[in-house]
């Protein structure tokens, strides 16, 4: 006889659901999306008053949204939004999914604090949004993921910080030529009833040469979970499309040779008299790392594992790797003093690891890393290119997972902790420590069965090879013999147990 009730429960909920998927699904996303794809493009950019267009960095920051005034107080999962100006100028719509009816979500101040007094031309609209869900703490909410600016957004894991970043494509990226950057520019947001454990809402996209319309679900927790469904259509034609990009920072890290010079700290007092103050000297960095990301991690279709460290190239830099199946840009080092920078807590930074949900077709594992001489501008990003973009007028269809976690997503083999390099260039030289890690399941493998296995790129050779056991696991050091020393070369190395890896495969590109 109780049995009943549950059965009732759970057909009202199935017809709830499918109610709201008659007011906007998926479908409606992609639909307009198409429609999208066969107009002119045409800039979404907001009529702002001359106080939001003139707004500065500080004053901008100085903004803060009310997280009393969420969004659906009484849910699960509760919605913030961004304010209008500085950078921040296209025109973004909202609207929430109701049981019945699409309701407008439209701008207003009352959402945010301001220190000063704006005027305001009566036609704003939010630029972005951000998410909240109760936290444990009585009347605090936590803020679990962004969506600001093109079509860039950011989810944390519980007990993580800010880190790196993914967004809807990445079109004519690294290419010798502009880059282009779709917006997100209208989402439609479903409420979440209050037994959810997930978030769902769609997203339309649109540039000059794409269109899109995008499914997203995220789930909050120790890993923070994305299923994202996409249908792309081609407006125009494009040199680079990158499906799922994933951005991140890395400024200088443990294989950084030269680490970058700072300006004095004080500037003159115009005293005439001597002082350290007017002396010109450069002082070194002293935080060894900064980074939100310190290496590309590959699973491939072979069962290796390949581990690319990152790095911050003289001049831009594109890998492709191929027959990968699922990629990470993972922050490895999980200690304070490996930064030794409390204010941003790169070791509290997540890892990003994309799996696909569909066939993505041919392609590669494109790893574009670009100059930077800041910690505050992105200059990584890995995502798949297609082998094969399609032309005008045509789409494609493809879903994928995004986990951002604090974990490693690699356990079950020896991994790579640390890389150093010590280049000789008056000798054509370069020494390499490759540290690994020992597996998680602690097994002691007998020193016999173990041994390195490196390879340099054509008419290099390796040299002066050392395998050191650790406390962490083996210290693999080489020196790599190049005689031209300017062109880029790749060079890997592996552990092998009775000829089967057993490790990560380090991969390294040199002379970059």
């Amino acid at each position: 006889m109780k049995i009943v009730p549950v059965l009732l429960t759970l057909i009202l909920a199935h017809a709830a659901v499918a109610q709201e998927e008659n007011v906007f699904g998926y479908r409606d996303v992609v639909q307009k999306a198409e429609y999208l794809s066969k107009q002119p493009f045409a800039v979404q950019n907001q009529e702002l008053s001359p106080d939001l267009q003139n707004l500065d960095y500080d004053l901008y920051r100085r903004i803060r949204f009310l997280p009393e005034r969420t969004v659906w107080r009484d849910s699960p999962y509760r919605l913030g939004f961004f304010h209008p100006g500085y950078y921040f100028k296209r025109r973004v719509l909202f609207e929430g999914i109701e049981k019945d009816r699409l309701r407008d979500i439209p701008f207003s101040p009352d959402y945010f604090y301001y220190d000063k007094r704006l005027i305001f031309s009566g036609h704003e609209t939010f630029v972005g949004f951000k998410a909240f869900v109760p936290s444990s703490q009585p009347g605090v909410q936590d803020e679990l993921m962004s969506f600001l600016g093109a079509s860039y957004f950011r989810a944390i894991a519980k007990g993580l910080h800010w880190g790196l970043s993914s967004r809807g494509l990445a079109v004519n990226t690294g290419i010798n030529g502009p880059e282009e950057f779709p917006d997100f520019r209208e989402f439609w947001m479903r409420k979440p009833n209050p037994s959810d454990d997930f978030l769902e809402f769609y997203a339309l996209l649109d540039s000059e040469s794409v269109t899109g319309g995008y499914q997203f679900v995220v789930r909050y927790g120790i890993i923070t979970t994305m299923d994202i469904k996409a249908t792309v259509f081609i407006r125009k034609k494009v040199e680079v499309l990158v499906l799922a990009p994933l951005t991140s920072m890395f400024y200088f890290g443990g294989n950084t040779v030269n680490k970058p010079t700072l300006k004095p700290d004080y500037q003159p007092t115009g005293k005439a008299e001597f002082s350290m103050n007017k002396t010109d000297f450069h002082r070194r960095e002293f935080r060894p790392q900064v980074h939100d990301s310190d290496g590309l991690l590959l699973e491939t279709s072979s069962g290796e594992k390949l581990w690319a460290p990152l790095s911050n190239p003289r001049s831009v830099s594109v890998r492709l790797f191929s027959n990968v199946l699922s990629y990470s840009l993972v922050q490895r080092d999980r200690n304070l003093d490996d930064y030794l920078d409390r204010e941003a807590e790169y070791h509290m930074r997540p890892s990003l690891t994309m799996t696909p949900e569909s066939d993505f077709g041919p392609g590669f594992v494109r790893l574009l890393e670009l100059p930077s001489s800041d910690e505050y501008s992105d200059n990584i990003v890995a995502g798949w290119q297609p082998s094969n973009l399609p032309e005008p007028g045509k789409s494609l269809q493809f879903s994928y997972q995004l986990k951002w976690r604090g974990d490693d997503p690699n356990t079950n083999q020896f991994r790579v902790l640390s890389t150093t390099v010590r280049p000789s260039p008056g000798s054509n030289e370069t020494r390499f420590a490759v540290e690994y890690g020992k597996p998680e399941s602690g097994e002691t493998i007998p020193v016999a069965e173990l041994r390195p296995y490196i390879l340099a790129g054509q008419g290099a050779q390796v040299k002066d090879v050392q395998f050191t056991p650790t406390d962490r696991g083996w210290l693999v050091g080489f020196t790599i013999f190049d005689p031209d020393y300017s062109k880029p070369l790749d060079i890997s190395c592996v552990i092998l147990r009775h000829d089967t890896f057993c490790s990560e495969k380090w991969q390294y590109l040199l002379n970059i």
